[in-house]
């Protein structure tokens, strides 16, 4: 019988095992990567193409395209796309990024043979008809327009503004009427030159049978995307950070300001990347972090104040995001570089060190606890040309990093005369 009297044990946790996909090389030159699990009936099927921001030549292009592909085929309207997904309970979704545009489905495994087709449609014969761009481009500038009026829109687009340069393609948000600009043929034109199945990832995960696994690969090998005539590379403009620290963007009689701070920092491949990530959490990550506990809970200045280290494929950005009211502005700054002041002038006690090792690693645990989970850190490997012992390296750092670690990064990465500040609404 259960004695409740007595707690559960522990254990150490000494490395993780994350499923390795089987992969297959297509005829088409895309790669299909298969995790089986039998756990649940269901499958998820994720088409990853290069066409994020990072390919554009005109911004807002990439984000059009992605949303145009669900808005009519050649053989199915954007009407007949939804109900046939919804008669059979599935869900089909894009999510545009900065690097990638994913096109997700998940459904139960018996009708994956029945959707499959269905998705193959979408990929490849779009018909991109007029007044749905038109009804779609004005939906997307509507709610661009509500977005700009948020002081954290602003903040956040201005920030990285400061930090990569208007022009860069990690720049956050738009600028007010980019998308209207945007013609049908230009959006047509990125289409036909980065969806293309030579750089085409396709990662199936869920409950795959052999006789569907052939299914995948022979229906995926059917589908062909070429890059059109047009050079399918773009120039990119080097980063140009802002030569002023500080901005503020002014939004008037607003009794709330959102701040950002923040900086660019090591690619997720770097050997400090996984020890920045205990920092960050010490800092900023969690909800009993120094930032909460002191600017949340001392001084009552916001509800949330966070940090986070956000990976993108070609770089790293760190940064601090909290609303305030707009007379503790000056305050909330001044206690976030006292904060990093801490950081970099005393080791971090062990109790305190301890337990945010504790809740880093359980945490981790539970975020690869189903079969999505695992296929998502496998994809993070694949898309980010990891090697297979990264969260393996993952949990080695969180257990043994130390406090003289920490403290020596600290001084390293977090000088308060290389960090942006950028405050939209106003000051006292």
């Amino acid at each position: 019988m259960l004695d409740r009297s007595k707690a559960p044990e522990t254990y150490e946790i000494d490395a993780v095992s994350i499923q390795i996909a089987e992969v297959t090389h297509l005829s088409n030159g895309a790669r299909l990567h298969l995790i089986k699990s039998e756990t649940q009936p269901v499958v998820r099927l994720d088409f990853v193409f290069k066409a994020g921001k990072w390919y554009e030549e005109k911004k807002g292009t990439s984000d059009l395209a992605a949303k145009m592909l669900l808005e009519g085929s050649i053989n199915h309207t954007a009407k007949q796309i939804a109900d046939k997904v919804g008669f059979y309970g599935a869900s089909l979704e894009n999510n545009h990024g900065y690097d990638r545009s994913e096109f997700t489905l998940y459904c139960l495994a018996k009708y994956t043979s029945d959707l499959l087709a269905l998705v193959l449609d979408v990929l490849q014969n779009p018909a991109f008809p007029e007044e749905e761009f038109n009804l779609l481009k004005q939906r997307t500038s509507q709610s661009l327009k509500v977005q700009r009026q948020k002081n954290n829109y602003l903040a956040t687009h201005a920030f990285t503004q400061q930090v990569y340069g208007s022009s860069y393609p990690y720049t956050f948000g738009f600028d007010e009427g980019i998308l209207e600009a945007i013609t049908k043929e230009e959006v047509e034109a990125f289409y036909r030159k980065r969806f293309v199945t030579q750089e085409l990832e396709v990662f199936a995960c869920g409950a795959i049978d052999d006789v569907l696994q052939l299914q995948l690969e022979n229906e995926i090998s059917s589908l062909q995307l070429q890059p059109s005539a047009a050079s399918a590379t773009t120039n990119l403009e080097e980063v140009s950070s802002a030569k002023d620290k500080f901005k503020l963007v002014s939004v008037a009689d607003s009794l709330q300001s959102s701040i950002r701070i923040g900086k660019r920092f090591p690619k997720i491949d770097h050997a400090d990347y996984h020890k920045l990530l205990v920092l960050n959490e010490i800092f900023g990550g969690y909800f009993g972090s120094r930032l909460m506990r002191n600017i949340r809970e001392d001084k009552g200045y916001t509800y949330g104040i966070h940090s986070v280290v956000s990976p993108k494929e070609q770089d790293s950005i760190f940064y601090i995001g909290t609303d305030v009211n707009y007379a503790v502005t000056d305050n909330t700054i001044e206690e976030v570089l006292k904060e990093i002041k801490l950081l970099q002038q005393e080791q971090v006690p062990e109790e305190e060190l301890e337990t945010v090792k504790n809740y880093m690693l359980g945490k981790f645990l539970n975020d690869i606890s189903t079969i999505f989970d695992q296929c998502d850190r496998y994809k993070r490997i694949t898309l980010h040309k990891l090697t297979p012992e990264h969260y393996n390296n993952y949990v080695t750092t969180v257990r043994t990093v130390t406090a003289p670690e920490l403290q020596d990064l600290a001084n390293k990465y977090l000088q308060p005369d290389d960090l942006y500040t950028t405050v939209a609404g106003r000051k006292e």
